[in-house]
């Protein structure tokens, strides 16, 4: 599969990173030069409230609960953005948790795929 991407879209809450290059700006850029478009989808971040959950293996708990914050305007909002830019081009969805199955980007690419009629591959 050809992984070639076109946008990243960080569905983190707060996209700041300890590990150099990972936050918001510094990536933005980089990816920018590389001929890639960057775009922060806050309202598709899992509240803090919400992670013990997927840490702990509560993984049906947390997506119950992640669902919920999805019916929000501005979540509605950043989906269908996401949504459109996954009809048009190949976008990488970013997030903190190097763990698919453990992470509520899960949920996101469940229901962008619904919305969008689109397919969705692990990178990794």
């Amino acid at each position: 599969m050809d992984s070639r991407i076109d946008i990243v879209a960080d569905v983190r809450l707060t996209p700041i990173s300890r590990k150099p290059g990972f936050s918001k700006t510094r990536l933005g850029a980089a990816l920018s030069g590389a001929g890639i478009e960057y775009a922060h989808l806050r309202a598709l971040g899992n509240p803090k409230a919400n992670r013990a959950p997927f840490w702990d293996g509560r993984l049906a708990e947390g997506k119950a609960q992640f669902r919920s914050v999805l019916r929000s305007d501005e979540a509605r909002s950043d989906l269908d953005r996401l949504a459109a830019h996954a009809k048009h081009s190949r976008v990488a969805v970013l997030c903190f948790e190097a763990d698919e199955n453990r992470c509520h980007r899960q949920v996101v690419l469940e229901t962008v795929r619904k919305q969008a009629f689109v397919a969705v591959h692990p990178l990794a």
